[in-house]
C-alpha cells in the first residue's frame, strides 16, 4: 500500500508540474551514452545546441565526431574484454581480461559523488587499475566530473570536468614511482653490460686484444653514443683492470643515494650486482645477478679472422688427439663440418628492447577532432626496422579510433633507430609500437 501510494504521489506531481517523470536516472543515462549499443546512444544524451554544432562537421561518408567517439563502446565489446556496469552502488564500471601495454588486468571506476539537485545531476567518477588483485599506484590521481542536465525530459550530458591529484608529499606514491623507474634503470644498465661485454668480443676478435676503454671500442661496437660517452640511465659506466687479456666494466649509480644497485662484469660475461651502490663491492662480493647470456641472444658475435676463419669449416677425420706434429707418410682427408647456421635477416623483437635503440623521436600531434570528442588511449602498431634504422612498414593493431592511429602512423614513421645487430651484421626488426595519446585536464 505504502509503494502504491507513494507511486501516485510520483504521477500527481508530474502531472502538476506539466513534465512527465524522466524515464532513467542520470547514471543510468550516463551508462547508456558511453556504453549503449542504439545507433545514437551517444547523440540522444547531448544537449540540442551540441547536436547541431558537431553536426555542421560531419563528413560526407557520415563520419564525425560524434560517430568517431561512439565508436569506442563497439570496440570495447569486440574486443573480447569482460566489463559490467552497474546502476546502483559505488561501483560504475569494471573491466577484466584487459590487454593492457601497461600490466593492468582490471579497471574500475567508482562513483565518488551522485549529487542530484532538482533537474541537475553532477557524478564524479575515479579510476582505478589493479594487477592481479593489487591495486597498481597511478602517477597521477583521476577524477571525472559529468554535469548532467534534465532537458525534454531527458537527461543531457552538458560539462565534463577533469581534475588530477598528484599527492607528492605521500611516501607510498613517492615508493611506488621510485621503485618502478630504479627496476627499469636497472634492468637497461644489465642490458648494457651485456652490449659491453658483446663489444669486447667482437673488438678483440679482430684486434687480438681486449679494449680498455669505452672510447676504445666507439660506436663501432657499442652502437650507442651516450654509452660511449659512460653515461646511461643513471649510471657511469668504466672499463678497469684491463691489460688487453682481460678487462672489468662496472656500472655505478650516479647518484649514490638513488637506491639504485652497482654493477659489474668481466671477460667470463656473468653480471653482478651489489645493494650498496658501490663498484668496488660487487667487484670483491658482488652476488650473481645475470648468467653470461650468448652473444645471439644480445644481438653480437665474435667473427672470425684470419686463419682460424679460413679453417674453421673443415675438420681433420681420423686426426691425431695426443700430437701436435703431422705424422709422416700418412694423408689426412679433410672433410667438411657441419655448416655454420646463417644469420637471419629479419627477427622479431620485443617492444622493451627496441625503446632503447631509439635515436630520434617526433611526437605525435593529437588531432583537433580527437580532442573536440574526447578520444584518448594507446594506438598499438606492428613495425618492420630496416638495417638502417628507419621504419620500413607500419600497420594500426589496435587503436582507440581511427582519428588517433594516422597521427600515430605519422609521427612514428619519422622515428629512427640504432640498427639491431645479430652476428655482426645489422637486421631487419619486426617489433610493436605503441603511442599513448592523453587528454590534459
Amino acid at each position: 500500500m505504502r509503494k502504491l501510494f507513494a507511486a501516485a504521489l510520483v504521477l500527481l506531481s508530474s502531472f502538476a508540474s506539466g513534465q512527465p517523470a524522466l524515464s532513467q536516472t542520470a547514471r543510468q543515462a550516463l551508462i547508456e551514452m558511453f556504453f549503449g549499443q542504439s545507433p545514437n546512444h551517444l547523440e540522444k544524451h547531448l544537449p540540442d545546441v551540441t547536436r547541431r554544432s558537431l553536426g555542421k562537421f560531419s563528413e560526407p561518408g557520415g563520419q564525425s565526431y560524434l560517430s568517431a567517439f561512439s565508436m569506442m563502446a563497439s570496440q570495447i565489446h569486440a574486443s573480447g574484454t569482460n566489463f559490467q556496469t552497474f546502476e546502483t552502488g559505488p561501483t560504475l564500471l569494471s573491466a577484466e581480461n584487459l590487454h593492457s601495454t601497461n600490466g593492468a588486468d582490471k579497471i574500475d571506476i567508482s562513483v565518488e559523488r551522485d549529487d542530484l539537485i532538482g533537474e541537475a545531476d553532477e557524478i564524479e567518477l575515479a579510476l582505478h587499475l589493479s594487477n592481479q588483485g593489487k591495486e597498481e599506484t597511478l602517477p597521477f590521481v583521476p577524477r571525472f566530473t559529468f554535469s548532467m542536465q534534465s532537458e525534454a525530459n531527458v537527461w543531457r550530458l552538458s560539462e565534463i570536468t577533469v581534475t588530477v591529484r598528484v599527492p607528492l608529499a605521500d611516501p607510498t606514491f613517492l615508493k611506488t614511482i621510485e621503485d618502478e623507474q630504479r627496476a627499469e634503470n636497472e634492468q637497461l644498465t644489465i642490458r648494457e653490460l651485456q652490449m659491453v661485454n658483446a663489444g669486447e668480443k667482437s673488438y678483440s676478435a679482430k684486434q687480438g686484444r681486449f679494449g680498455c676503454s669505452l672510447s676504445a671500442l666507439g660506436t663501432q661496437y657499442l652502437y650507442d653514443p651516450q654509452l660511449v660517452k659512460g653515461t646511461r640511465n643513471g649510471y657511469v659506466f668504466v672499463i678497469s683492470g684491463c691489460d688487453g687479456s682481460r678487462y672489468k666494466v662496472v656500472a655505478e649509480p650516479a647518484v649514490a643515494d638513488s637506491g639504485l644497485r652497482a654493477f659489474c662484469s668481466d671477460e667470463v660475461g656473468d653480471i653482478r650486482a651489489s645493494s650498496d651502490g658501490k663498484a668496488t663491492t660487487c667487484l670483491a662480493s658482488g652476488e650473481l645477478a645475470q648468467k653470461a647470456v650468448s652473444d645471439k641472444a644480445i644481438g653480437i658475435v665474435m667473427p672470425l679472422t684470419g686463419d682460424a676463419a679460413e679453417t674453421s669449416n673443415q675438420v681433420p677425420r681420423d686426426a691425431p688427439q695426443s700430437s701436435s706434429a703431422p705424422q709422416q707418410g700418412k694423408v689426412v682427408p679433410m672433410v667438411p663440418a657441419a655448416p655454420r647456421p646463417t644469420t637471419p635477416t629479419r627477427i622479431r623483437v620485443s617492444q622493451g628492447v627496441t625503446q632503447g635503440l631509439i635515436l630520434s623521436k617526433v611526437q605525435p600531434i593529437y588531432p583537433l577532432e580527437a580532442k573536440v570528442a574526447r578520444v584518448q588511449g594507446m594506438v598499438v602498431m606492428k613495425a618492420l626496422i630496416g638495417t638502417d634504422g628507419t621504419i620500413k612498414s607500419l600497420s594500426v593493431i589496435d587503436s582507440p579510433s581511427p582519428l588517433l592511429s594516422q597521427a600515430a602512423m605519422d609521427a612514428v614513421k619519422q622515428w629512427t633507430y640504432r640498427p639491431y645487430i645479430l652476428n655482426g651484421t645489422p637486421v631487419d626488426v619486426d617489433t610493436q609500437i605503441t603511442v599513448n595519446f592523453t587528454l590534459s585536464p
